[in-house]
């Protein structure tokens, strides 16, 4: 898309008043105008180049990552107005950007791969790093500012990240059609303790949980493995015991059964971002998509 924008002196103005000063009020001090005014103009300006360059936070405006962008341009390119509205076709486009992801097995096995690959068909210009780690790994990498986007399990380890929660569900447990469990409605924690237990790491929250769980019932299993939520599930779809899982892990093998353990252990998929990073717009398209895939395969869950 190439088109050439009808743009206001004035409203360009106005937005780099704003990334000058940070305020609207020293900006409509620096044009001599008043404050609704200079929020007119910003209003309309984000309008004309169909972009949200500004969060609001009170009556503060925190630049994203879009207006950091357009602002050098308009720095460069103050009088050439038509220039502007080529470059914000750009960075709607997302042209030229390089985007680095991360994601725990969970989703990059099932969700990411089906939405980055729409994107990179839509958007050929913009280039992917996409990583599959823990969540634990991916918090320590996206606190240090090394990838732009995580996709994790719900931790206390994401504590302090800018976060967006995509859905909420229960914990599963997953096992061979054949296998004596299949049989039951629900599963507890007696049911199981008979049987191999494939379980999470134990610093995992869902281990953590389940450990709790076990112990003021006062049962230990008979024996367990202790590995990956997919290997878990690999593992019990070749009759090697009975997995706890989260349902996207689990869906991604398609032989096995599932059945709901009570009591309960809350599984929670979060999209984290880098502390004090500028939000930009590609990341909001693939965290809604995120959360409407989760959406579309855990009916039940909520987005809280």
């Amino acid at each position: 898309m190439n088109r050439q924008l009808r743009l206001h002196p004035r409203q360009v103005e106005a937005f780099r008043g704003i990334m000058l000063t940070g305020s609207i009020t020293l900006a409509a001090q620096m044009m001599n105008v008043t404050q609704p005014a200079v929020s007119r103009l910003i209003r309309d300006f984000e309008i004309a180049v169909d972009l949200r360059l500004f969060d609001r936070d009170g009556r503060r405006l925190v630049a994203r990552a879009e207006a950091i962008r357009l602002y050098r341009e308009v720095e460069r390119f103050y009088l050439g107005l038509d220039h502007i509205g080529a470059i914000a076709d750009d960075i709607r486009g997302s042209r030229g950007m390089r985007l680095r992801i991360a994601a725990m097995p969970a989703l990059a096995a099932s969700c990411l791969p089906e939405i980055l690959s729409g994107l990179m068909g839509a958007q050929p210009d913009v280039s992917v790093v996409f990583d599959v780690e823990s969540t634990d790994h991916i918090c320590d990498m996206i606190t240090n500012h090394h990838y732009d986007l995580g996709f994790v399990f719900g931790s206390p380890r994401h504590a302090g990240l800018p976060a967006q929660p995509l859905a909420t569900t229960h914990a599963v447990v997953a096992m061979r059609r054949d296998h004596p469990l299949a049989a039951l409605p629900g599963i507890t924690p007696r049911d199981l303790v008979a049987y191999r237990l494939l379980l999470p790491g134990r610093k995992t929250p869902v281990r953590q949980s389940f450990d709790t769980i076990l112990a003021q019932a006062g049962l230990s299993p008979a024996t367990l493995m202790e590995t990956s939520m997919a290997n878990c599930c690999s593992f019990a779809a070749r009759g090697d015991g009975v997995a706890i899982s989260d349902p996207v892990t689990v869906d991604a093998r398609g032989e096995l059964v599932t059945r709901l353990f009570t009591p309960e252990i809350e599984i929670s998929y979060v999209a984290i971002r880098p502390p004090q990073a500028p939000g930009f717009l590609l990341a909001d398209e693939i965290i809604d998509k995120a959360k409407a895939w989760l959406g579309a395969r855990l009916p039940g869950a909520s987005s809280r």
